[in-house]
């Protein structure tokens, strides 16, 4: 046991007698100014804990050496061990100061060993890298050669008192060692615990000598309730400690200090180590290169994982190769000069930066807990600052939009994009089967459905929590429903909601008390919907982004920038963490996902890339992992390239889209207010010519807009809708009032931008001035302005539009219904028609699919061949190239992609 006065007391002897044998600093840097030998340095073990500190440091030196060394010299380590002891440890300094051509020491890992040498190394102008003293009295006596690489008590104290805050502990009992360092970190864990509101109930000490604890853990037992215990003390004693005190605290919490970051510390305690939690300043999936390359090095070269200790050994003697080969000299007043002005250098334990004192600074601590004998790393870190610019490529997937993100709020979301990222960060009460697109169960764990078929109540899950740890529940449900249906939500898809028992009727203000609406929190975990009309279908509806729980408080908080990073709050699979709307979105895997130890991929970027070869390229370049789909498409000019390439073709694949590119008409406008007009547009198109000629794909061409095999589709032999017929085309708009075109006038045709899109309306408007002699502005606009005006139809000027779709839910009920009843909020087509809204009507009353199909059909054939309302196009394919590192990557052809259940080979 060292108390701060005895440390006081050494530090003077060791002074007084390191006088005696010295060689005078200027002596040793002349020495090393002027010597040709290879550069010697002492290197200083405590094995008195095992750890991987020996060989940490010999990996950094053979990979410099075997590079040739620094300045054209080898280094050339002189390997001792302190074990711990103080005597021992004043020996190898003495022995390394009176050699003449060491230059620097790192080691002495531990406080109470390294504060008394580094007057040693001081006296004698040696640097010395201490890689384990944290004691903050190691760098506060001004030395010049003086520097740790490991965080000092001061910061490591009040994280852990961070820690324990956010882990809502309430109650804390601080045991520690009768050891300079340990006492000091125990009371700047107490000072700060208190500040965060924690109490602090009883303060505790052993010594050393003791090897029976039972009378403090008895009398902490008897006489206070606390729900952690913080240990600072060092292995084997804090060990024994913990072996007997599991007895008595089966249910209380344990975090020690640093010092028990070892595997001894499961040696010495066996089983009652289990859940012992302990800060750390290395993490070996830490998502730096530098910090992947190391662990990879070295589980070739040892067969094992890294320890912190390890690390620590690496990150120092590769400080000293910096240091050296930043001024070409071995000089040690020099090398420190060099380490005392380093920023944000980036060791394998993260970057961190040099103070005058020789302390390091900005460096992350994170906190590992011993389960079945192994450290697991938890979700906690300080704040991290992301960097748009640097991307860990092991660990993070890079997708293309190929638009620009702006919206993510579930109740708003109206394009695919937002779905995807929705799709990320939002649980719904269903997902989708990705083989059978059958509903799934997610958040809702169960669900049953009354006999009429009107009536579903959902069991949630309770493991389901937001990012504030707070559980997700069916009020979180009813709330946002209540938010989305009211008359002033303008939610894009608001009628979605209407299959709900009195939905429309409130969000038409035909019914004023909101609490009318068919849906109810039976209890926190449970939720009734109340339908107009059976709805086979419901269950997958359920899982739409307008149905999806939100955070109340949050929203209520933050209006409109609920949704900004830092104030979203998630329940997904990640969270959003870095977002520039026209660049990119980085999300990152959510620690309070239910379902957070399946997810393998740590992080997610989402590039706005506009041009689809520029796409292309960044694949090619491994930029991108994946292209295609719904992402940003790849050009479909070169798949059949692709498809023969030798690199190209393992990586490409062709999936179902269900989804339908097509045209819309303004019918307000004219003369798209006329259905002869329309009609003469949609049959002057040739579609096969245009699939082969501009997409070069084998898409299928349509002439009906719900896609196969969506439930209500038709089947192409039936022949409906408008076909290639330009001699038809001509006689409908003569019979217009315009023949061979005449005083037709320039229409509008509106797209966003994309090659693609451009090259299918360069090439419609093409075939419209051959077929029909009228002409067509193209009018390109960026995704966010194309939504505006689709989804404000009333004061748009463009009489055609790009009008895809991709479904929903695998029901014609999403396709038909959804966009073209003219009763709902809207209506992007401005059309209406009684047969067809009665038809709709009439499919949502009635449970068998057969009558529903006929609904449909008729449907289909008012909107694409008598009325002419829509122009289909073609039924799409999603054509994709995935990087072969992506592993259980499948396709989904409805929603969002199944990231979380992904993952990129490790190739560690």
């Amino acid at each position: 046991m060292h108390t701060g006065k005895q440390i006081l007391f050494i530090i003077t002897l060791m002074f007084i007698y390191s006088c005696g044998d010295s060689i005078s600093s200027e002596d040793r840097a002349k020495r090393a100014a002027l010597s040709k030998k290879d550069i010697y340095i002492g290197v200083v073990d405590s094995s008195i804990n095992s750890s991987l500190f020996v060989e940490g440091v010999n990996m950094a030196i053979d990979e410099i050496n075997k590079q040739g060394g620094i300045i054209g010299k080898k280094i050339h380590p002189i390997f001792y061990d302190d074990k711990r002891n103080l005597k021992i440890g004043h020996d190898i300094a003495k022995k390394l100061s009176s050699n003449p051509d060491i230059v620097a020491v790192v080691g002495h890992r531990y406080s109470s060993i390294a504060i008394p040498v580094s007057i040693i190394y001081e006296n004698n102008g040696i640097l010395f890298i201490s890689t384990g003293a944290s004691n903050p009295n190691f760098t506060q006596y001004g030395g010049m050669f003086t520097f740790r690489n490991m965080v000092s008590g001061i910061d490591i104290g009040k994280e852990i008192a961070r820690f324990a805050h956010q882990k809502e502990y309430k109650k804390i009992v601080a045991i520690y060692q009768r050891e300079s360092s340990n006492q000091r970190l125990s009371d700047i864990f107490c000072e700060e615990a208190d500040k965060l509101g924690i109490d602090i109930v009883a303060v505790r000490s052993y010594f050393t000598w003791q090897n029976d604890y039972k009378d403090i853990i008895a009398e902490l037992a008897k006489n206070y309730e606390f729900d952690a215990v913080f240990l600072g003390g060092l292995l084997p004693f804090a060990g024994e400690l913990i072996k007997q005190a599991r007895a008595m605290f089966k249910k209380v919490a344990f975090i020690g200090s640093h010092n028990l970051d070892s595997l001894e510390l499961f040696s010495v305690a066996g089983k009652s180590a289990e859940h012992i939690i302990v800060p750390t300043i290395f993490n070996p999936d830490l998502p730096i290169k530098s910090t992947r390359d190391f662990v990879k090095k070295f589980q070739i070269m040892f067969g094992l994982v890294p320890d912190t200790w390890a690390a620590l050994g690496y990150d120092a003697i590769q400080l000293l190769a910096h240091a050296i080969d930043k001024n070409g000299s071995t000089v040690p007043i020099v090398m420190s000069s060099t380490l005392r002005f380093l920023e944000n250098w980036n060791g394998v334990t993260g970057s961190y930066s040099f103070d005058q004192k020789g302390d390091i600074t900005r460096k992350k601590i994170f906190f590992k807990e011993l389960i079945n004998g192994k450290f697991q790393f938890l979700n906690y870190a300080m704040e991290e600052k992301i960097n748009p610019f640097y991307v860990m490529e092991e660990t993070t997937l890079r997708l293309p939009i190929a638009g620009n993100i702006n919206i993510i709020d579930p109740g708003y979301s109206n394009d695919t994009f937002s779905i995807e990222l929705i799709e990320q960060m939002f649980i719904g009460l269903t997902d989708f089967n990705p083989k059978t697109y059958e509903a799934t169960p997610e958040l809702a764990k169960s669900w049953n459905v009354s006999d009429d078929g009107k009536t579903y109540i959902f069991k949630l899950r309770q493991d389901a929590k937001w990012t504030n740890g707070k559980p997700v529940t069916a009020h979180d449900i009813v709330w946002a429903i209540h938010r989305h249906i009211k008359p002033n939500s303008k939610c894009p898809s608001v009628s979605m909601l209407y299959v709900i028992k009195n939905a429309s009727k409130i969000n038409n203000g035909k019914i004023k008390d909101i609490s009318k609406i068919g849906v109810r929190a039976l209890d926190d975990f449970t939720i009734e919907f109340e339908l107009e009309n059976s709805a086979s279908y419901f269950p997958g509806m359920a899982g739409l982004p307008i149905y999806r729980p939100l955070p109340s408080e949050t929203i209520e908080k933050y209006k409109k920038a609920w949704t900004e990073p830092e104030n979203i709050q998630t329940n997904g699979s990640y969270n959003l963490v870095y977002w520039d709307k026209s660049l990119l979105m980085i999300l990152k895997k959510n620690p309070n996902y239910y379902d957070e130890k399946k997810v393998a991929i740590p992080e997610i970027r989402y590039n706005t890339i506009h041009n689809s070869a520029v796409g292309l390229v960044m694949f090619e370049n491994n930029e991108l992992d994946i292209i295609g789909g719904n992402f940003l498409q790849i050009p479909f000019k070169q798949l059949n390239e692709i498809q023969v390439n030798p690199k190209l073709s393992d990586q490409y694949s062709k999936k179902p889209m269900f989804s339908t590119y097509a045209y819309g008409f303004n019918t307000k406008l004219p003369p798209m207010d006329n259905p002869l007009v329309r009609k003469a547009i949609c049959a002057a198109v040739d579609r096969q010519f245009l699939i082969e000629l501009v997409t070069k794909s084998d898409a299928t061409p349509a002439t009906t807009y719900t896609p196969p095999p969506i439930l209500g589709s038709v089947d192409p032999k039936d022949g409906i809708g408008i076909g290639f017929n330009p001699l038809k085309a001509k006689q409908w708009l003569a019979k217009a009032g315009y023949p061979d075109g005449k005083n037709f006038p320039t229409i509008d045709l509106l797209y966003n931008s994309s090659n693609f899109h451009s090259n299918i309306a360069k090439a419609v408007q093409a075939s419209l001035a051959y077929y029909l002699n009228i002409k067509i502005r193209l009018c390109e606009e960026k995704w966010e302005n194309y939504i505006k005006y689709m989804f404000n139809p009333e004061a748009a000027s463009h009489h055609i539009f790009k009008f895809g779709w991709s479904v929903d839910y695998p029901d014609a009920n999403n396709v038909l219904n959804e966009l073209f009843n003219s009763n709902n909020p809207i209506n992007i087509t401005c059309w209406k028609n009684t047969e067809f809204d009665n038809l709709m009507t009439k499919a949502l009353e009635i449970i068998d699919t057969q009558k529903r199909k006929i609904f449909y059909k008729r449907a289909e054939k008012i909107l694409c061949e008598e009325q002419a309302v829509i122009f289909p196009l073609f039924f799409e394919s999603a054509y994709y190239l995935v990087n072969s590192r992506i592993k259980d990557w499948y396709h989904m052809a409805i929603g969002g992609q199944h990231i979380r259940n992904w993952q990129i080979e490790n190739k560690y």
